[in-house]
């Protein structure tokens, strides 16, 4: 319907015009108020109400309907075609028949004159041929557009879902697969609404809505709707192309026409055999939803069910992290206040300093993990966050590219950065006034796979010495990276150098 002319068909009407010798030949599709003509000649319209419509009339009967006077006949005597000035006399209509075997209209001729003898048995013979041969022209389109309708929404599910999985937020993950829907739909509204337990309200999120059309995002209760909570209940999709006509409707439409519906979709999600959520699809005009449009909006419905739970879960597993990060803050500071009066009669107050700081870098080390729910962090970010806490951000300097630690590696590369710097400020570097501390890290590629190389080089500071002995905060250093060794430690005059390595496959292991 409503496509531009085709030569093909041009042909195949000026063709049965001159072999039944009839001034008017048409390509007549029927709809349901309407029927359109793909192609005529000697006719300067193209379309009329279905009411006047010859070639509806016996439309299932596959034979050639052929009314010799259409004064005489009385389904047509009174037709405006044939009572008016275009003064129709006979019709003659082959019908046109897809693969399929549904009959959408007729290839007819048209005269002015009453044909009592009708058309000859070569004319039907080649006015059925003909109209065969329209019949494959329209399958092909169908089938092409079927083709192309087919790869919009599958190109539209594509965009859904790379939608949904880059959202983190529910409100925007359904506004966005709503906008894709409403947009290849060519709708008036789309939008995505949770079901409340006895499928009695729905509580709509942001919705899409077309220039002109008022969201209905908030609650709404489906009985003040019409009879359209019982498909939901049994969790079958609620398909509607009239609400004038529609029994579910009839008796209220204008609670759907208030809010500019007269066609809808309402797709239920389903959760262990309950209703939990609907996508809405609405049309400001009669609609007939195509099959594939159903299983498009069925897959959609699906994919942001998944993703909207995948949100939800994550907001809880956040929620539930805050709460360990909570309790295992607290529990670190009173493992500090223990060890504080445990040991305060302790004369050197040094252990007891170390190990209150050590505290301290794995409660920024463990902070830095809870960023992202203890899966990995970002050495940088670690490194950084111990820097804060011991203080002198200022005189260290990092450089390198982004690298990912698992949760073992970050605890035990943020004691290993401590001890460095808790030296540094003691000892090294940053001990006196114009030291520094450069930090930089690379990935090699060895035989037994990449490895991580963080470099540490401490400047300006005083002569450094070689300790006689070897400390907890030594050993806690030579343990490296990954726990496992791989530390050249060198005392050189200018300053403090150490060279980390290990393998970066190791270090991304939780």
């Amino acid at each position: 319907m409503d496509t531009p002319e085709e030569q093909a068909f041009d042909d195949i009407v000026f063709i049965a015009s001159q072999t039944c010798d009839a001034p008017i030949a048409l390509i007549s599709l029927l709809d349901t108020d309407r029927q359109w003509f793909k192609a005529r000649i000697g006719l300067d319209v193209s379309e009329t109400p279905i009411h006047q419509s010859v070639c509806r009339l016996d439309i299932d009967d596959p034979g050639v309907l052929e009314v010799a006077d259409l004064t005489a006949d009385m389904r047509t005597n009174d037709n405006p075609l044939v009572t008016g000035d275009r003064a129709f006399r006979y019709y003659a209509g082959a019908p046109l028949t897809l693969r399929s075997g549904e009959i959408v209209g007729r290839l007819c001729v048209i005269d002015t004159e009453a044909r009592p003898g009708g058309l000859s048995d070569t004319q039907k013979t080649l006015l059925n041929a003909l109209a065969r041969q329209a019949s494959d022209h329209l399958e092909l389109r169908r089938i092409a557009r079927g083709s192309e309708r087919l790869a919009e929404l599958q190109t539209a599910l594509v965009q859904i879902g790379e939608s949904i999985r880059n959202s983190h937020d529910v409100q925007a993950m359904t506004r966005a697969a709503s906008a894709i829907v409403g947009a290849v739909l060519q709708v008036s509204r789309a939008g995505f609404g949770s079901v409340d337990e006895d499928v009695r309200h729905i509580d709509v999120e942001p919705d899409w809505t077309a220039p002109g059309t008022a969201s209905i995002a908030g609650r709404h209760r489906f009985e003040d709707y019409g009879a359209i909570r019982d498909h939901l209940v049994r969790g079958e999709p609620l398909v509607i192309e009239n609400v004038l006509t529609d029994p579910r409707t009839i008796d209220n439409p204008g609670a759907m026409t208030a809010i500019g519906v007269h066609a809808l979709v309402n797709m239920p999600v389903r959760q262990h055999g309950r209703t939990v959520a609907v996508l809405i699809v609405n049309a400001a005009a009669r609609r007939i939803w195509q099959p594939e449009e159903l299983t498009f909006l069925r897959s959609v419905a699906d994919r942001l069910e998944a993703g909207v739970s995948r949100v939800r879960a994550e907001q809880q597993q956040e929620m539930l992290n805050g709460e360990i990060a909570h309790r295992l803050k607290n529990m670190l500071s009173m493992v500090q206040a223990i060890a504080s009066q445990t040991l305060r009669d302790v004369p050197d107050r040094r252990p007891v300093e170390s190990f209150e700081q050590r505290l301290m870098a794995l409660s920024a080390a463990h902070d830095v993990l809870l960023q992202k729910s203890w899966t990995d962090a970002d050495l940088r970010v670690v490194a950084a966050a111990v820097v804060e806490a011991v203080g002198f951000s200022d005189r260290v300097h990092m450089d390198g590219p982004e690298i990912a630690l698992g949760s073992r590696a970050a605890l035990s590369f943020s004691l290993v950065m401590h001890e460095l710097m808790t030296n540094a400020c003691k000892y090294g570097a940053l001990c006196q006034t114009g030291g520094h501390v450069e930090v930089n890290w690379r990935v090699e590629a060895t035989q037994a796979g990449d490895e991580l190389v963080v470099r540490w080089r401490e400047t300006g500071g005083p002569p450094v010495i070689a300790p006689s002995r070897r400390g907890f905060g030594s050993k806690l250093v030579r343990l490296g990276l990954a726990g496992t060794g791989g530390v050249d430690l060198r005392f050189e005059p200018d300053g403090l150098q150490a060279d980390l390595r290990a393998s970066v496959r190791q270090l991304a292991q939780t």
